[in-house]
């Protein structure tokens, strides 16, 4: 049984240790997507226009108003003068059925996920009127997502994004402007206590519920860090609050600066229960070991958990840095699940496209003439379709390379990191490497004989010819001698693959390719360029581990590719793009 799919999706999930357990103990590691955009719209994914993002730019450490689109809240505003008060109510409740439908949590299950990240916006469920008034109509489609989440095995993380008045003082907390509120107005502190103490009494029973995140990347931005005291603070009062209703669920406490630092773990929160982990996000990593010691050694000293609740790369990048981390008992939620098709990036699963005139309401947003009520009713109406998911794109390769299905390319430099030296790899090399990239194992990574050396560029005049970082798993190769060896894990294998290597070897090698199903074969490497040369056959099975061995001679590995029988000729690489090709 896989404690990568959702096979484990059974009980109230908890911390033991350093691992996440569900209600049987087994271990877990959490696999999933957030729904960013579902309840907390953020503009540079939803359509906004470019030039706000290029004036204001969503990570300015100055305080920059709000735009329109650039927020559920200044969205909200542009819906009601172009179409009117009743047509924003009729807009919020589509939206949100729209966005994120069960056709969207059955997919999810279908590609083998096990969790969802739940963005919630406070406004949706807590109208922002004097009092506590509440919007039930958001909170039975949140009931309707969880029962889907339940119907289908996935593991629901509810995600309190965008807190009262705003706690990370950038756009995607949805507060009233760049200021973190949050932390600044007794009145939004006690609405977000309120907002938590409401979600606990609903869903204190429902096991499907993973865990409850309490606060989305609060305090990011350099000049609100004297509030980071009172982040601290808020996770104790919530805490505290939560508990009174629900001692099950699991908290996952993200730290200051976009959820990247250690600060405020410096003790145990969840007091009588330890029932939390360390949530961090991370964005562009470099695919080794190394981007997680500060949390690896963070929760090691707290015996807590860690897990990447958001972030992401390309996917053959994903497929190495998250088997890295589940070595650690990590796991990953990718960002995000759905967004406009014109959004850069390289993590996305199903994107949908803007309404043919919505320029028109871009122009509008900008300071452009205001479209007739009629007109922009018709193009909002649009949108709300455009959004179903059967109407979308769907990029299934994207979760299924980076979880390692085949068919999959895996860069060689991408070899197993457990259980480590001399037994996922061998490596006596003292020297490092170019790119400084996996030092600690002492394998020897040389760059590829067809890639530019870095050069470094020079800050006295404008240099043309500036070298871009090179990226390891694009530039290195794995250099392995007489004796020396790399192992490389594949899962969910439906049927019979072959093993082919890209390699080459200066005066010929032989290396010997064999796998955990007992397959094995040895293969001679006898051209100085990069040649694909076919190994062995693997076959059907839940994970398959594919041991490279050099039996004599030096080889040099730069890519294997798991494939169904018969490639020939030139093969384009997969997973080395935004859409998994």
């Amino acid at each position: 049984m896989s404690k990568f799919n959702n096979e484990r999706v059974k009980g109230f999930l908890r911390a033991q240790g350093t691992k996440i357990v569900n209600g049987d103990g087994e271990e877990i590691i959490l696999t999933g997507y957030g729904c960013g955009n579902w309840t907390n719209p953020e503009g540079f994914m939803v359509g906004a226009p470019k030039d706000i993002e290029l004036k204001g730019g969503i990570f300015s450490p100055k305080y920059i108003p709000p735009r329109r689109l650039d927020r559920r809240r200044t969205f909200d505003q542009t819906i009601r003068e172009l179409c009117g008060t009743e047509y924003a109510k009729y807009f919020w409740t589509q939206w949100h059925r729209n966005h994120l439908g069960e056709a969207d949590i059955k997919a999810m299950a279908e590609l083998g996920l096990n969790s969802v990240r739940l963005p919630l916006n406070a406004e949706a469920f807590l109208y922002d009127e004097p009092g506590l008034q509440w919007n039930e109509d958001s909170f039975q489609m949140l009931d309707d997502v969880i029962d889907w989440c339940e119907k289908y095995r996935i593991y629901a993380i509810i995600d309190l994004h965008a807190a009262p008045g705003g706690q990370s003082a950038t756009a995607c907390d949805g507060g009233y402007d760049n200021a973190p509120h949050l932390f600044m107005d007794d009145e939004s502190w006690d609405r977000a206590l309120a907002l938590w103490e409401k979600i606990a009494q609903r869903y204190a029973d429902r096991w499907i519920v993973g865990g409850y995140d309490l606060l989305n990347e609060p305090l990011s931005l350099p000049n609100h860090q004297q509030y980071v005291p009172k982040l601290a603070q808020f996770y104790d009062e919530a805490i505290a609050v939560i508990r009174k209703y629900d001692k099950n669920h699991m908290f996952t406490l993200e730290g200051p600066k976009f959820s990247r630092s250690n600060e405020i773990f410096n003790r145990q929160y969840d007091p009588g229960y330890n029932n939390w982990c360390i949530h961090v996000h991370i964005y562009g990593h470099s695919p080794e070991k190394k981007e997680l010691y500060w949390y690896i050694l963070k929760g090691m000293e707290l015996n807590v958990p860690v897990w990447i609740g958001e972030g992401g790369s390309y996917p053959a990048s994903n497929a190495v840095f998250y088997e890295i981390a589940a070595d650690y008992g990590i796991g990953f939620n990718l960002w995000c699940w759905k967004t406009a098709m014109e959004v850069p990036g390289v993590t996305g699963c199903v994107g949908y496209y803007l309404p043919k005139d919505w320029e028109a309401v871009r122009g509008f947003a900008s300071g452009g003439p205001k479209p007739g009520f009629e007109r922009s009713k018709a193009i909002f109406d649009e949108l709300l379709e455009n959004i179903k998911y059967e109407n979308c794109v769907h990029n299934k390769e994207n979760i299924r390379i980076t979880k390692r299905i085949p068919e999959l390319m895996l860069p060689a430099v991408g070899y197993d990191n457990s259980p480590g030296d001399g037994k996922s790899y061998c490596g006596t090399w003292e020297h490092g490497n170019v790119l400084s990239y996996r030092l600690s194992d002492r394998t020897k990574l040389v760059l590829d004989p067809n890639v530019e050396e870095p050069r470094p560029g020079f800050d006295m005049y404008d240099d043309p010819n500036i070298q871009k970082p090179l990226d390891p798993l694009k530039s290195l190769m794995l250099e392995l001698a007489s004796g020396e060896f790399a192992v490389y894990t594949v899962r969910e294998v439906s049927k019979t693959f072959r093993v082919s290597i890209q390699a080459r070897s200066i005066g010929g090698s032989v290396i010997r390719v064999s796998c955990c199903d007992g397959n094995s074969g040895e293969f001679k490497v006898d051209s100085e360029d990069l040649t694909w040369i076919e190994t062995i056959d693997i076959t059907a099975g839940e994970e398959r581990k594919i041991k490279i061995e050099v039996v004599s001679g030096t080889a040099q590995l730069k890519m294997l590719h798991v494939h169904e029988e018969g490639i020939r000729g030139e093969r384009k690489l997969i997973g080395f793009d935004r859409w998994g090709h």
